[in-house]
């Protein structure tokens, strides 16, 4: 069942896209006209006119191009793991058969809860085997009735509040790679992470990878980072100060070329744009768009797809 407020705001969104292409055509209209009138090209102008009050209303943001920080990363394959700090390995303390097992992998338990009773060899009387942490049991090796010994691992018990994950360095990355470089972790559209820092560098490298291991302590309250999970670590290793730099949703293409959709008055006009480095936010801008120029931050996608409507963008 839809929610209430996402129909409203759906259908309040479809007539406010309905108005604007209706201003939109107007402004055309009067714009193809008048250039015809005048002679000269403007019959054909690409342009789009929207007042100040338009912009505001149909969430166009205007911004002034300026230089900014480009951050430059370099991809690591990595794999979410408990937090060894907050992992606890039950044995029993003496050799004996399972009288009672009370726990399965997956149930949360907390710290001193009995998770099994053995009934001792020696003595035949019973004792219980607790759980040193709270968190989730992620390993059993015991069964009703089984005979054990001291050296018998019965019980994994994980606090995955925080979880590790492990990036793997290659040699061609190692010296950029340091503890305390910013990094983003994702698996897919679920599973991204807001900026870490790596927590760890191995000093040695694996014999058969040879690479080195990049750490990073996750945050995992919800439990959504499930070890096991395989990952991409966007490690920030550096940054290069743009000439000018745009966010990501300033970039449009149009006739198969990226556009900036730039103010002139009270018209937005799509200009050719080359691409430099990008990053998660920003895309740094070489040649078509000038410090001080305003542009179309955010909304430049609705002007697009009102150009092409209009037949201009064909």
């Amino acid at each position: 069942m839809h929610d209430t407020n996402d129909f409203s705001r759906s259908h309040r969104f479809r007539i406010r896209r309905r108005v604007l292409g209706a201003v939109i055509l107007v402004s055309l209209f009067v714009g193809g006209a008048s250039g015809a009138e005048a002679g000269d090209d403007q019959g054909s102008d690409r342009s789009i006119q929207l007042t100040a009050a338009q912009r505001e209303e149909f969430g166009v943001d205007v911004r002034v191009a300026a230089p900014a920080e480009i951050d430059i990363v370099v991809e690591l394959p990595g794999e979410v793991r408990p937090d060894q700090n907050r992992v606890a390995h039950l044995v029993p303390r003496f050799s004996g058969i399972a009288v009672e097992v009370r726990r399965q992998i997956g149930d949360e338990v907390e710290a001193g809860e009995v998770l099994a009773r053995i009934e001792s060899n020696e003595s035949l009387s019973s004792y219980s085997i607790q759980s040193l942490i709270q968190g989730t049991v992620v390993a059993r090796h015991l069964t009703l009735g089984e005979e054990v010994s001291q050296e018998t691992l019965v019980f994994t018990v994980a606090n995955l509040d925080t979880v590790w994950v492990d990036l793997s360095v290659y040699q061609s990355d190692q010296a950029r790679v340091r503890v305390g470089n910013r990094v983003r972790i994702l698996a897919d559209r679920d599973h991204v992470s807001g900026l870490q820092r790596i927590a760890y560098v191995s000093p040695i490298l694996d014999r058969k990878t040879r690479t080195a291991t990049a750490r990073v302590i996750l945050p995992n309250p919800d439990r959504r980072w499930k070890p096991g999970l395989f990952v991409t670590g966007e490690v920030v290793v550096d940054s290069k100060r743009a000439a000018v730099a745009v966010p990501r949703s300033a970039i449009q293409t149009l006739d198969g070329l990226p556009v900036v959709f730039v103010l002139d008055g009270d018209r937005f006009t799509p200009r050719p744009v080359r691409k430099g480095l990008s990053d998660q936010d920003r895309i740094e801008i070489l040649e078509g768009l000038s410090v001080g120029e305003s542009y179309a931050a955010r909304g430049s996608f609705l002007l697009k797809s009102e150009l092409e409507k209009s037949g201009f963008g064909e």
